[in-house]
């Protein structure tokens, strides 16, 4: 086939729903998502990998194996050599993790180049030619590797807010009268300062905290109507000044660190709130991102300059779930990450020689974890609120629909361009509190501790932690007297003798007592609801038909119904509950592939790699375990006809030479 792609570009769109893309396709949004749609394949039924949730099925997307394969089973690791309780886990984020190849390691072994830009567990690399952005976490400067539940680091520094007010981890302080300013405008009436101390937020490598000042100022009138924010009490040394509602431009500027160097920082401010007195203000200072340490080579991040464009570590959902800003805030942030991403993407494309791109976004998934209960109408009964909510999932479409087409315009012709999300998600459900079930089964025995229980946001419900707050002690697991541990998302793990160093249960009782976990999952009633929490219970052993086996997954692995927990991580690929959907989302367009064609066979995420790899020549990853999607391709058997014109080529061409000089006519000699 002569049309087949010379380039693939792998755009990745965390948690991305396709059925609700559609929806605002429908209503006459999402241009570009619909030109690549109509244009090409989207598989109606992509399931992926389990447990649907973000580093095991990313991996599954680049590498083509299954989890158990590839060996990143969820967002956290356990440690090995330790009880086997979510006190022992971590998250997993450097690509050593992976025991599986990626496609651009394999790319990069016969000279090809690739870009990756945000992809988790990308970093380090080993590319030779290759170049690489991000890699250690969720988004650019933000870095998660080896820390405890979800918590992070920021390169250079989490978010900010200075306020008047009374907000959890803001900077708070009170406007007084301005004194021993330099350059402030003649006649200027009354202007107030507020002295802030700036103590940069979940720093990776912290400063010392910063006095900055805050000016309140008047136009004219007798209300305060706009502030500046300033590092010093010199208005020409000033950030930005801005009124309520605004955001300032792009800020760049230089932090002295402890051992006095300085590192260059980028950020932007916006003023949430000021009331005409100045006794409330609030002043949001998104994260500040380091211009350098994040690329590989290292002198790609110096190119990177969105004008726009902001770090988001976390995403804002910190900000929005305290009340920092409101909703339209919190979408204006992903806004200005997706456009970050956006430059990096275009800039990157079309200043660097490549073959093989994979990127990946992260606002589709935290802005489900802030609005998509809120969307659903059997849930959220609150009209306006449900509006809001979808409003907001439109504004986040809309900058993926931007930044896809800011992508496209940098493509060339003969470029596969595949759109994939590595799971879907459900509005919230019911809690579950595993601890609380094998409790009541006399698997595990808890004990009261004064330090909180290390839980990360995904593992199996709400109800985890189990925290008793008049009394203010929290009650854990008690490893002496406990058969086994809930872990992580969806494992549940024996507490083995000769495996792990608390061990009580005989080995000879192993599978004893793995029937006794799935028939307490299987058969327990949640009270308040009156209905089972527990969708399916399997022993590690039969796992494998999930894609899931080896020493990196629990004893028991079990999934709950879409209606319980939250969201997605515990819940099946093929789940669907209310406005949500688990299922993944899964298009190709481009040279070889159909136009205009819904694709109703079961897909998975891991028949990327080698649908790429059938169409380009691009070698198969080692470990690749997927199919390729014939069905997606305009003519399946390119190949084999390909391979039978060479046959019939070669077959002439040995003719010819056994014949030599003699033409037809000339007669056959005999010795």
């Amino acid at each position: 086939m002569a049309n087949t792609p010379k380039k693939v570009a792998v755009i990745g769109l965390d948690c991305a729903e396709p059925h609700l893309i559609e929806k605002h396709i429908k209503d006459g949004y999402l241009p570009t998502f619909k030109k690549l749609i109509e244009g090409g394949v989207i598989a109606d039924n992509c399931l992926v990998p389990y447990p649907t949730i973000t580093p095991p099925n990313w991996a599954s997307i680049a590498t083509g194996a299954w989890p158990g394969t590839h060996g990143i089973t969820d967002l956290h690791f356990h440690k090995p050599g330790t009880t086997p309780s979510n006190a022992n886990i971590y998250q997993s984020w450097g690509s050593e993790h992976c025991l599986a190849e990626f496609l651009w390691d394999a790319a990069d072994k016969i000279g090809k180049k690739s870009i990756v830009l945000n992809y988790p567990d990308s970093w380090p690399t080993k590319m030779k030619n290759g170049i690489i952005v991000g890699g250690k976490g969720l988004s650019i400067g933000e870095y998660r590797e080896g820390m405890q539940g979800m918590g992070y680091k920021a390169s250079f520094c989490n978010d900010q807010l200075i306020t008047t007010g009374i907000y959890p981890r803001a900077i708070r302080s009170i406007f007084n009268t301005a004194k021993g300013w330099k350059n402030l405008p003649k006649g200027e009436a009354d202007p107030l300062e507020l002295e802030a101390r700036v103590n940069f937020r979940s720093a990776e490598e912290k400063p010392p905290e910063a006095n900055w000042y805050v000016l309140a100022r008047q136009s004219g009138n007798s209300s305060y109507d706009r502030v500046t924010l300033s590092p010093t009490r010199d208005l020409k040394a000033s950030f930005c000044t801005l009124g309520k509602g605004e955001w300032s431009p792009k800020i760049t500027t230089n932090i002295k660190m402890a051992d006095g160097s300085e590192r260059e920082v980028f950020f932007r401010c916006k003023l949430v709130e000021l009331s005409d007195d100045a006794e409330d203000m609030r002043l949001y200072l998104s994260p500040m991102g380091t211009t350098s340490g994040w690329s590989n080579p290292p002198e790609i991040a110096s190119e990177l300059t969105s004008e726009l464009g902001i770090l988001a570590p976390g995403g804002g959902i910190l900000g929005y779930v305290v009340g920092w800003y409101d909703l339209d805030t919190y979408v204006e942030i992903n806004e200005y990450y997706t456009q970050w991403l956006a430059d990096a993407a275009s800039t990157l494309l079309g200043k660097h020689e490549w073959d093989l791109f994979f990127m990946h976004a992260h606002s589709p998934d935290w802005s489900y974890h802030v609005i998509l209960t809120d969307m659903d109408p059997n849930i959220t009964k609150d009209e306006a609120r449900r509006n809001a909510a979808w409003d907001a999932h439109l504004k986040i479409y809309q900058a993926q629909d931007r930044m896809i087409e800011q992508i496209l315009k940098v493509l060339d012709k003969d470029t596969l361009v595949i759109l994939a999300s590595d799971h879907g998600a459900v509005p919230d459900g019911a809690p579950f509190d595993a601890y609380g079930l094998l409790t009541s089964a006399g698997l595990t025995v808890m004990e009261e501790s004064q330090a909180a229980p290390i839980v990360p946001d995904s593992v199996q419900g709400r109800g985890e932690g189990l925290q008793q707050e008049s009394r203010g002690v929290y009650l854990i697991p008690d490893a002496s007297k406990s058969k086994c541990f809930p872990q992580r998302s969806i494992y549940i793990y024996i507490n083995l003798k000769g495996r792990d160093p608390e061990g009580i249960v005989d080995p000879k009782d192993y599978q004893k007592v793995q029937q006794e976990i799935i028939d307490a999952l299987l058969t327990y009633v949640d009270p308040a609801t009156g209905k089972r929490p527990v969708a399916l219970a399997l022993a590690k052993q039969d796992a494998r038909i999930l894609g899931l086996y080896g020493d990196r997954i629990g004893d028991v692995v079990c999934a709950l119904y879409p209606w319980f927990s939250g969201q997605h991580g515990n819940i099946l690929p093929t789940a669907e509950w209310g406005v949500g959907s688990l299922k993944g989302l899964l298009t190709f367009t481009g040279p070889g592939i159909k136009k205009g064609y819904r694709l109703e066979r079961n897909v998975s995420l891991v028949d990327i790699v080698p649908t790429i790899c059938y169409l380009t020549d691009l070698p198969l990853p080692a470990q690749a375990e997927g199919a390729i999607v014939y069905q997606a391709l305009k003519d399946p058997d390119f190949k084999a006809k390909e391979l039978n014109k060479l046959k019939d080529g070669l077959a002439r061409m040995e003719t010819a030479l056994q014949r030599g000089e003699r033409q037809p006519w000339d007669k056959h000699e005999c010795a």
